[in-house]
């Protein structure tokens, strides 16, 4: 791999849009985009409260909430828009700590007289779970319902056989059975993947369901290829006994045991099971690196007279090996950069200056006038402005607090460029789209300022997937990072590319639901990863060039010099250098413009 270094060379609605900070705003009759409102939340309540979802969705009940005040104020936030009977039916299951089930719903729909019959069931009923199921309808709508059955201490609370969402929300097909249209922008750009302009976020109860639905089955899909993981069973057909097993769930809780063991419960659309990695096995070494959320296989045993699963193995749906490149055969570079941020007063204009007279044959020996003559994309993952109010003491270091004029000189900047290249900008968690993953892509009035500057730049979502000349390319901004330095002990910010490693072994840019890394629960998740020959990153503004199952993984660090509030978390930035990607020997080579 080159690296060349210029600065040595001399040269001449239950709408969880408030929880999760989203707000609507329409601009010129466009359709309404969510926008993130720092004021009206934290992550930490987002995701405390997406997790009860998900808990509520996958398992029927309410575990997640602290207090019956938690299920009040979820249920009122929704209340404008909840009418009639089934809003006294939902408050009478509240106020006695029952969750009405959405198919124990439809189910009451068909009676006569539902308000009746909720009030018999809840009188009587001897709940050992918190969660009134269909079955409990029916029971008291036979003709002779006779005496309740008791309820068994650990039960199914969904039917035998798993369904998909679609199956109880429409007839309709979710978009993950649909096709994505791809779209062909200016150089052959294709783009394969990108939620703008198809978000469906409401979010309501069913997003969350469709969203970890969606999650769950593409991934459960790739750990059921691996060895010892094609036999996995759904978590309520495990039954006790000695046989070894192998399960594919949701992470729904990780601990350490009070004997320095590693529980793990997980979840499927059956039922939940807790799994046992002892300290003294193999193992123990892998549940160390369970997250929180992520879909994980598990092979082992029952433990004899009880139902905890006592762990052999944990399976992630990790890419097999690789070592071969795209088949594809093009001509010419990709050039990758990643957080400018104009409008910065940190903003290395030195440095910037001397990339784009680099690109301009005006900079650099024959060799480089040469080179750059054949760089026709140039790729931007994320933060090309400043933005305005990210970070505690941030105004002091803006060249204007004006949002508008930042992407105005950014229009200017990149006029600069030869214009042979076609420009590819995703944002990122400065730019003015919403905070909440999957991010779509600058709004129209934003792209206007580009527009009326020049023609060859393509507007992609974070994250998004394009392909040039055959070669897949998976752009993220890369916010989930944070999360995932903070969790994993091996890893840091001084090599961000092994960092993102983790996104290839998970199948997942974002495993984590929440946290630093607000997400908005698409009816689709945008985060999945499939088979990309590049995956793209910024955000942490360190450098970082590697390579892992085939996947070449990029880190382009910043264009920005240390920030006052990056000296205070003791970051400092690797700025001022470019990867390029050959397209014809899938070769990067790295050039630098500065220390």
């Amino acid at each position: 791999m080159l690296s060349v270094d210029f600065n040595k060379t001399r040269s001449p609605s239950l709408t969880f849009g408030s929880i999760l900070g989203l707000s609507t705003a329409t601009k010129g009759g466009h359709k309404p985009e969510y926008r993130y409102n720092a004021e009206t939340t934290t992550n930490n309540t987002a995701r405390a409260i997406a997790r009860s979802l998900k808990n509520n969705i996958c398992q029927g009940r309410f575990s997640r909430f602290s207090s019956d005040n938690a299920i009040e104020e979820l249920y009122s936030l929704r209340r404008d828009k909840i009418f009639g009977l089934f809003m006294e039916i939902v408050e009478k299951c509240i106020e006695q700590g029952i969750f009405l089930h959405p198919d124990a719903k439809q189910k009451l729909e068909e009676q006569e007289d539902p308000s009746q019959l909720i009030d018999k069931i809840l009188k009587e009923y001897n709940f050992e779970n918190p969660v009134l199921l269909p079955k409990h309808i029916e029971q008291y709508t036979t003709k002779n319902p006779g005496k309740p059955k008791q309820e068994k201490k650990v039960e199914s609370i969904t039917p035998k056989k798993p369904r998909k969402p679609e199956k109880k929300e429409t007839t309709k097909k979710e978009p993950e059975d649909e096709p994505e249209p791809v779209e062909t922008q200016n150089g052959g750009i294709e783009v394969v993947l990108d939620v703008t302009g198809r978000s469906e976020c409401e979010g309501e109860l069913k997003n969350f369901y469709n969203y970890f639905n969606d999650r769950y089955e593409k991934i459960k899909k790739e750990i059921t290829k691996r060895n010892g993981m094609r036999n996995a069973r759904p978590v309520e057909a495990v039954k006790r006994g000695k046989e070894d097993v192998s399960v594919v769930g949701i992470v729904n809780e990780v601990r350490g045991t009070q004997n320095g063991h590693k529980l793990i419960l997980l979840e499927d659309m059956t039922g939940e099971i807790p799994t046992l990695a002892l300290k003294n096995r193999d193992v123990y070494s892998k549940s160390e690196e369970v997250l929180l959320d992520e879909v994980i296989g598990v092979r082992g045993a029952l433990s004899d007279g009880s139902d905890l699963l006592m762990l052999d193995d944990i399976v992630w749906p990790d890419l097999p090996l690789s070592g071969g490149k795209p088949q594809s055969k093009g001509d010419g570079y990709i050039a990758f950069i990643s957080d400018v941020h104009f409008g910065s007063t940190t903003f290395l204009e030195d440095a910037w200056n001397r990339f784009v007279n680099w690109l301009n044959g005006e900079y650099g020996g024959p060799e480089h006038q040469e080179l750059v003559k054949n760089i026709k994309y140039l790729c931007i993952a994320g933060d090309l402005v400043e933005g305005i109010g990210i970070y505690p003491g941030q105004k002091e270091e803006l060249k204007t607090v004006s949002i508008t004029e930042q992407y105005r000189e950014a229009a200017r900047q990149l006029k600069r460029l030869p214009s042979h290249i076609n420009i590819i900008i995703s944002p990122g968690n400065h730019d003015a789209v919403r905070q909440a993953e999957p991010q779509p892509a600058f709004d129209e009035e934003i792209q206007e300022v580009f527009v009326g500057e020049m023609d060859n730049i393509t507007f992609v979502g974070n994250p998004s997937t394009i392909k040039i000349a055959g070669v897949e390319i998976l752009v993220y901004h890369g916010r989930s990072l944070d999360d995932l330095i903070a969790e994993l002990p091996k890893r840091s910010y001084e090599k961000p590319a092994e960092v993102m490693s983790e996104y290839v072994k998970r199948r997942h840019l974002a495993p984590i639901y929440g946290k630093k890394t607000p997400l908005a629960p698409e009816n689709k998740d945008y985060h999945y990863v499939d088979k990309p020959d590049i995956i793209h990153c910024g955000h942490v503004h360190k450098f970082g060039v590697d390579q892992y199952k085939g996947v070449n993984l990029f880190n382009t660090g910043t264009w920005q010099r240390q920030t006052k509030f990056q000296k205070k978390k003791g970051i400092k930035p690797d700025p001022g250098r470019v990867v390029l990607y050959s397209l014809e020997n899938h070769e990067p080579k790295i050039v630098k413009f500065c220390n």
